[in-house]
């Protein structure tokens, strides 16, 4: 389904039932909501779960041109808002993560929690070049010279060379992610500096992170972990940046068990 959202139609998927507590989820960079699509079949039968296709990813649309957390926040706030939303469980899954923590900064009013998956708070200066010449090769050749590094990064071998079926749906979704959005959320990663407001977010938060994520290491979960008041850090061993897909189960336990204690202290707090 597609729904006008500010200056782009944004394409997204709702399930599960009407008056669940909503559960919201972002993908991650040169995916879309399709990554999603087993785990929130798990989620549907006890949230009303929200998944989209971010800004220039998908079937969502997106200019060119450098993007930026307020503008991607606000397509996040603006979905909710035209959907009649007020506050959602946000689950976010790299740049999905990014953005539910500026949320979580700029707009505590929208969040009932935070899940923080395989993210950073902050890019390393270092990490600039990098990312400009992903730029540049991405608008020089397209998409398709990058699926095999990507897979690498997200995907521990183990896992690569056993489930043909997950990296072939991933790597296809890659080869088919638009240059503007892949080149637009670049630009708004290579420049995110959240760490030193992270003292700010107040929701419940829960960080999950691959042992072996070489991109958005364990360290860098840490220290979004230990700058939020009272978040919750599980570190997933033998899994990479696609930590969801490669332990779908942990996942799923994970998640549901952190959601579910939240909702009982809800109902406690209000007798």
């Amino acid at each position: 389904m597609k729904i006008q959202v500010r200056d782009i139609t944004i394409n997204y998927q709702l399930d599960g039932p009407a008056d669940a507590p909503v559960l919201m989820l972002h993908h991650s960079l040169a995916t879309s909501h399709q990554m999603w699509e087993d785990l929130a079949t798990v989620f549907a039968q006890r949230y009303r779960v929200l998944r989209f296709d971010a800004r220039g990813h998908g079937a969502s649309e997106g200019a060119g041109g450098a993007y930026d957390f307020p503008l991607l926040a606000g397509d996040v706030t603006g979905l909710m808002d035209a959907l009649g939303i007020d506050k959602a469980h946000h689950v976010g899954l790299s740049m999905g993560g990014m953005v539910s923590q500026y949320l979580g900064i700029h707009a505590p009013d929208r969040v009932k929690s935070l899940t923080l998956v395989s993210t950073t708070s902050q890019m390393a200066r270092e990490a600039g070049p990098l990312w400009d010449e992903r730029i540049k090769q991405v608008k020089a050749n397209g998409m398709g010279p990058q699926v095999e590094a990507t897979i690498k990064r997200w995907f521990t071998r183990d896992f690569r060379d056993e489930d043909e079926e997950v990296i072939g749906q991933i790597s296809d979704l890659i080869a088919h992610t638009p240059v503007n959005g892949y080149c637009g959320w670049g630009a708004a990663i290579r420049d995110l500096a959240l760490s030193d407001q992270l003292d700010q977010i107040t929701a419940p938060t829960l960080v999950i992170v691959g042992a072996n994520d070489p991109g958005t290491p364990p360290a860098n979960a840490r220290v979004i972990a230990e700058g939020i008041k009272g978040a919750r850090l599980h570190i997933f061993e033998e899994a990479s940046h696609m930590a969801p897909l490669q332990q779908p189960d942990r996942f799923i336990e994970t998640l549901m068990d952190f959601l579910e204690e939240l909702e009982n202290n809800k109902e406690e707090d209000d007798l």
